[in-house]
């Protein structure tokens, strides 16, 4: 067990499984006591259960939320402050996808993918950026975009609005890492490709990967260790599989 990220106060979207669950996992192993959001509650209290049995109890807080909705993202940072203090590090990893040919995609289901991906993104952002800017220490914000998310890489037909979203995930921390310099609060981003996750199954169940969700939570911690990347806001890190 490492002391990297001892006494600092973390949340981790979409925290119930895949790449959040790994990153509570690790940032409570490290030394942070982290608030996991999700919008389901047993996969919330599997996890908490796992960071407890590696780190302790009292490291770890499950809230349920959807963090497409404005009051439920003020209650989630609410309880983080009311449990642990004030918020040093934000993961936006909550995210969803729905594969379709563009020409038959609805526009609800375009709006709900949108809502989740990049409006979840935004609240979250911002309570954090209101709270440690009160606080007046600095902070950070790590984004989860995708390689679907950046110039360059081919992109899957059938997943219109999953691309579209993790293009806005990217604009957002660029815009972000701008805005928070005055603050004291560091705003970069993490872009993988395929990850062994239920998302890489329902999507694309036809890749096949080395990359695990604890590779990409490594890189997430990298992010949030000041020690390490005091000196890096507005940075993307792209992922590749090595297969």
């Amino acid at each position: 067990m490492g002391e990297s990220l001892k006494g600092k106060v973390a949340i981790i979207t979409g925290g119930g499984r895949g790449i959040g669950a790994a990153t509570a996992r690790l940032f409570a192993r490290e030394g942070a006591q982290v608030v996991i959001a999700s919008r389901t509650q047993h996969e919330l209290q599997g996890i908490i259960a796992q960071i407890e049995d590696e780190s302790g109890k009292g490291k770890a807080l499950a809230v349920v939320a959807d963090v497409s909705r404005e009051e439920e993202v003020q209650q989630l940072f609410g309880e983080c402050l009311a449990t642990f203090g004030t918020l040093d590090i934000l993961v936006n990893n909550a995210a969803v996808i729905e594969k379709r040919d563009f020409i038959d995609f609805d526009a609800e289901t375009w709006d709900s993918i949108m809502a989740v991906n990049i409006r979840g993104s935004f609240l979250c952002s911002r309570e954090a950026f209101r709270q440690i800017e009160k606080a007046g220490r600095g902070g950070c914000i790590v984004n989860l975009s995708s390689l679907s998310g950046v110039r360059g890489p081919e992109k899957f037909p059938g997943m219109s609005s999953y691309v579209v979203s993790k293009y806005a995930v990217t604009g957002l921390t660029e815009s972000l890492a701008v805005e928070g310099k005055p603050l004291g609060i560091r705003v970069n981003c993490v872009a993988p490709g395929a990850v062994e996750t239920a998302m890489l199954r329902k999507a694309a169940p036809f890749l096949k990967t080395s990359t695990t969700p604890e590779d990409v939570a490594r890189t997430i911690l990298f992010l949030a260790d000041e020690s390490q990347t005091r000196h890096m806001t507005g940075a993307l890190i792209e992922i590749f599989s090595n297969e």
